[in-house]
């Protein structure tokens, strides 16, 4: 039998006073340092308000186990708990709570909300109502590729842990995977691991492995500066590609712990290497970088200046023999 507990939809329009309204008393009190207070369910790290996105509600199948272990660690869990559960609409719900939940209960042990907004979007609101915007939970495999602090992005299942095994391979290094943790110094953001789970990796198919016994010491990282987010998303998935993206790439920017981080989007589909598409990126967002912004080079340029920046002599190739 799991544990009694209490349901609220929260409606598209529902505003910070009604979050406030269904949120139970206490739920924004400090917690440990080595817990959060807000972030997406995981059941190794102590979660008091954990969220539960669309494909993690499939992978668990979002029953028992599931409210049992959204929050982590229930013993070192302070209560209250909350579950929220995003992406989500009452009435495709409501067959689940039959089958799987016992009768609510006003001293419920568990609070279930449940909003039609992304995790993101909810863990940034949440944050802003506890005023506490400089720390940022994310879920993605945070790495050092060629010295730039890369968050790696996407669906369960689309690819992330791979990837990472195949950059690692390649001398990269990790620092947290699954629920790294973004805070702000100034006008930088730093990504660190949590303790318990620092040096792990989760592969579909292999388990949970300790990426020190397999590369070595060097292969990790305990913190590094966010410079980047990659967004893996299906190939078929039918996103529009306009001409821009086709020549700059799929590109946009991001709030992170209150900083704006610029994000990569890159199709997944089979026979592309994405390790060594991600690298391609991570090159080219540092040449980027040394030109102060500039997205292209002189060479690129000249596709688009009609003449404008004439090459110099001392760029022009060899003639062809």
């Amino acid at each position: 039998m799991i544990p009694s507990f209490t349901y609220r939809h929260l409606p598209s329009d529902a505003g910070d006073s009604d979050w406030q309204q269904a949120l139970p008393d206490g739920w924004d009190t400090p917690v440990a340092d080595d817990q959060r207070l807000v972030g997406p369910a995981n059941p190794w790290i102590p979660t008091r308000v954990a969220l539960i996105s669309p494909a993690l509600r499939h992978y668990l199948q979002c029953g028992e186990e599931c409210l049992q272990r959204a929050n982590g660690p229930v013993a070192t869990i302070t209560p209250p708990r909350v579950i929220i559960l995003s992406q989500a609409h009452a009435d495709v719900l409501a067959d689940w709570l039959d089958r799987h939940a016992t009768v609510p209960s006003t001293g419920a042990d568990i609070h279930i909300l449940s909003s039609s907004e992304d995790d993101e979007t909810i863990a940034r609101r949440l944050r802003r109502l506890c005023g506490n915007t400089n720390e940022d939970w994310r879920h993605g495999v945070f790495m050092e590729v060629s010295g730039l602090g890369v968050l790696i992005r996407g669906s369960a299942g689309i690819g992330k842990s791979e990837v990472a095994l195949e950059l690692l391979s390649r001398g990269h290094r990790l620092i947290a995977d699954d629920a790294p943790c973004f805070t702000v110094h100034g006008e930088e953001v730093t990504g660190s691991c949590p303790d318990r789970l620092f040096g792990l990796l989760e592969v579909r198919g292999i388990g949970i492995v300790d990426i020190r016994e397999l590369f070595g010491s060097n292969a990790l990282k305990t913190r590094k500066y966010l410079r980047l987010i990659v967004d893996l998303y299906p190939g078929d998935a039918g996103r529009p590609i306009g001409a821009e993206e086709r020549l700059f790439g799929d590109r946009g920017n991001e709030r992170v712990a209150g900083q704006t981080i610029p994000v990569w989007r890159l199709p997944v589909a089979p026979g592309r290497n994405l390790a060594v598409l991600l690298e391609t990126i991570v090159r080219q967002r540092n040449l980027e970088r040394q030109r102060g912004g500039q997205p292209a080079s002189r060479q690129i340029a000249r596709l688009f200046a009609d003449g404008e920046i004439p090459p110099r002599p001392d760029e022009k190739p060899e003639a062809w023999s």
